[in-house]
């Protein structure tokens, strides 16, 4: 009996050492998110690379539904100190408003937590944003489902990259691009292209002095319907983010303009309240 009794600890303990050189088993599928969030909720995604991207979803206290903002960071991904302190200061404000926010990261799950920074040349940078606009599109599917978000009533505001990836998403001439559910974009400093006709309200809001993604493409096609594109004078790439001390960044000049940032979210504000009615397909 003894000896039966030794056998089976002793099987049980070579079970556990070899079980240790593997991933613990969990019923937690969150993918990993970068930014130090822990309320992470998984957005699936349609990539033969992974099955879903990470989002944290902030809710203004209430039931609900609330309208809501999806935020989409530039190529250098939201882990930085900058972007989140730009983070942390959209969250605040939006909940002040009755907005809530979805922190989207598509690149920490994609082993990619420094972005695609280095991957934005002109061959390349298409396939990237068409990924972004497709990540764009599922957070908008997974919020638009569910019971405490206003489907009718969800934004997309992004910045740099993000930018870029939120008016492809509504272009119509993209391969990606959804009519009628996107209650409008807030596009900051995006990269314009001659062919963008966007499907929904758009907002556009550059600096005169951006080098990294120009302001004169996006005033070429200003009186394009469902766009509005504001340029403010003397503004850098970047002009938004709280803290962006004056210098060179990726070989360009960026600083932070308090002025301009502020201007920027007063006329998002606007912009939002002026377009929290459904967009109808095909406008």
């Amino acid at each position: 009996m003894k000896r039966k009794h030794l056998m089976l600890v002793t099987a049980i303990a070579i079970t556990a050492n070899a079980m240790a050189g593997f991933p613990s088993l969990s019923t937690d599928l969150s993918p990993t998110m970068g930014g130090g969030y822990t309320n992470v909720i998984a957005i699936p995604v349609d990539d033969p690379e992974v099955d879903a991207i990470a989002g944290a979803l902030f809710k203004p206290d209430g039931a609900g539904p609330f309208p809501a903002v999806i935020y989409l960071s530039g190529s250098a991904g939201i882990n930085s100190r900058l972007d989140r302190a730009l983070q942390r200061a959209l969250i605040d404000h939006l909940l002040s408003r009755g907005v809530a926010t979805l922190i989207v990261d598509p690149f920490t799950p994609r082993n990619e937590p420094n972005g695609v920074s280095d991957k934005l040349n002109p061959s390349a940078g298409p396939q990237y944003y068409d990924r972004g606009a497709r990540d764009a599109l599922a957070a908008v599917k997974l919020l638009r489902a569910r019971p405490d978000i206003d489907p009718q009533r969800v934004f997309l505001q992004g910045y740099s990259y993000g930018a870029t990836s939120s008016i492809h998403a509504v272009d119509r001439k993209s391969a990606t691009a959804s009519l009628g559910q996107i209650a409008g974009v807030i596009a900051f400093y995006p990269l314009c292209h001659p062919q963008l006709d966007p499907s929904v309200p758009t907002l556009v809001l550059i600096g005169s002095n951006d080098e990294l993604t120009p302001a004169a493409p996006c005033q070429d096609i200003k009186e394009k319907s469902n766009l509005e594109v504001v340029v403010y004078p003397g503004a850098t790439h970047a002009f938004a983010v709280p803290g962006l001390l004056e210098g060179d960044f990726f070989g360009h000049h960026m600083a932070y303009d308090r002025h301009a940032a502020r201007d920027a979210q007063e006329r998002a504000d606007v912009f939002m309240s002026a377009h929290m009615t459904a967009p109808k397909p095909g406008i």
